[in-house]
Order: C-alpha cells, then structure tokens, then sequence
C-alpha cells in the first residue's frame, strides 16, 4: 500500500521551530511526526512510502540527515558526523542515499546506505572554495548532476556517471549562476533556473546532443521548474505580468505554449511557513483534469 499516493508530506513552522507533518490530500487526520526544540526539514518519502528521510538540527545544532517509518517512529540519526550534513536524496531504488557533507573540508557530495554505513565520497577537487551541492538521481539510477560552486560563488550545473565515478560539467558560466535542476522522466533532459543578464530565465539541457536550450526569454524571474509525470509538460512560476505578482505557469517542454495556471490578484510565495517536501504541484486544469508535477 502506497501511503505517499493518498497523504502529503510537508515542513510548517507553525509552532516556532521547523517539524514534519502528514496529511490526508483532503486536510483531514493531521499528523506532527517529529516533535523538537530544533528543525526538521527537507523530508521525502522512500520510493515504496515505507520510511522518510530529512534533516535536523535536534542534536545541539549539528545539521545531520535522519530516517524514520512512515508514522514517525524510530528516528535514527545516519550521518553521525561533527559539522553538516544535509540535502538527503533517495536513489530511484530506494537502497542509497546521495546527500552533502562537510565532514572532509569544503561541501561535498556523498552516498551512504539506509543504515549509514559504506559512506562514499561521490564529488573530488583540489581547487580550493569549492563546494559542491543539490544533488539529484536521474530517473533511471545512472547519474546523479549537482551544481559545482567556484569561488566566486557562482554554481555551473554537473553530472557523475555512478557506474565508473566519471564527471562531466554541463553548464560553464563563470559569472553566471545555474542552480536546482530537475530530471525529465526519461533521464535524457535537465531543467534547471540560471540567473544570467540579471534575469532569471529556465533552460534545459539534452544530455545526449549536449545542448542546451533556453525555454523563457522574458524581462521577469522564472524559476523552479517541475517537470510533469508525462515529462511532456514543465510547470515554473514567474513575476511576469503588469503586476509582478509570483504567478504559475505551464509550458511544453520545447518551451512553447506557455500559459498562466493561477489568478493574478493573489501572489504565490514559497513561504518558510507551509512548504510541500516532494515538490509536486496537483493542479486543476482546463475540463476538470489534474496533472501532477514532482
């Protein structure tokens, strides 16, 4: 039984400190499933719903990556180390987990089991300020891409191949800033937010052409793409319009098409109030259909 199909898991802060929550779709049976004078973030369900991972800072302030079941109990701290540790990423079969660490140095990227052991360094630099963050497993368990920072703290996008630990940089932007980016559902293509001309625009990048495409070109800020579980659709939300307000919109995924999904007179925000973990959209579109977006 797939609890994550029929409940949402999500962060509110609605007691001071930042806790884990589920719920039915509907708001119905609310459940708080960590309970700390500390924060616990950055939640996920496992792929079989069967237990989830997230980040606290509960024991002094020592940011580590933590495991529960699915109802909250046995909280188990995985990383065990002095410093950070954080950004905790399934594997697509549900057996590694891909997270970053400080533990030898600079930020760096690295994989452990459920039970926190057979820890591997995944991400290797002499050059100093490096840092090296936001991982995500393509679809299909071969790559994890990450974002590489430089010392002018500025982020170009990159893979590792997991089969024989091989790097391959995507973006090259030296001034500029590429970050957050997204698998398609076929692991051929990355969405991802770049701040380039002092705008924030989305592109994508095919892999195998190794080419990159620029899906927005207007004089507002897009950002946070999410592919749609077909991966025929790219959900983002943008300040375009006369008011500036933060709207959603939809697009292809050539970047054609694009169209407002939400009522102009509100503004949407990613409050640190209420955030939904799993980064999927629901939204009701033209005759009563849903589509997801993850």
């Amino acid at each position: 039984k797939n609890i994550a199909n029929k409940k949402l898991l999500f962060v509110s802060n609605q007691d001071g400190d930042r806790e884990i929550f589920i719920t039915n779709l509907n708001g119905e049976n609310l459940k708080q499933l960590t309970h700390n004078r500390r924060d616990d973030y950055d939640a996920s369900w496992s792929p079989n719903s069967q237990f989830i991972l997230f980040t606290s800072n509960r024991n002094n302030g020592d940011s580590e990556v933590y495991i529960m079941h699915a109802d909250g109990s046995q909280q188990t701290n995985l990383s065990r180390s002095p410093g950070y540790d954080g950004q905790p990423r399934w594997s697509p079969d549900g057996r590694t987990i891909a997270f970053t660490s400080d533990r030898e140095g600079d930020i760096a990227i690295f994989s452990m089991g459920l039970d926190g052991a057979d820890v591997r360094k995944l991400t290797t630099d002499n050059t100093a300020s490096m840092s090296y963050t936001e991982p995500v497993w393509s679809p299909n368990g071969q790559w994890i891409a990450y974002r590489k920072q430089n010392e002018r703290a500025k982020g170009d996008l990159w893979l590792v191949k997991l089969s024989n630990g091989q790097h391959r940089q995507l973006t090259n932007n030296e001034k500029f800033d590429d970050d957050l980016p997204r698998w398609s559902p076929d692991s051929e293509k990355l969405t991802y937010q770049s701040r380039r001309d002092k705008e924030y625009n989305i592109y994508s990048y095919d892999i195998t052409s190794n080419k990159e495409f620029k899906l927005t070109n207007l004089p507002s800020a897009d950002s946070r793409p999410r592919w749609s579980h077909s991966g025929e659709e790219i959900v983002f939300i943008s300040t375009r319009g006369s008011t500036g307000r933060t709207q959603v919109f939809i697009m292809k995924k050539d970047g054609s098409d694009q169209q407002g999904l939400t009522i102009i007179v509100f503004k949407l925000m990613m409050p640190n109030g209420l955030m939904m973990i799993r980064e999927f959209f629901m939204l009701a579109g033209r005759g009563g259909m849903y589509r997801m977006f993850f």
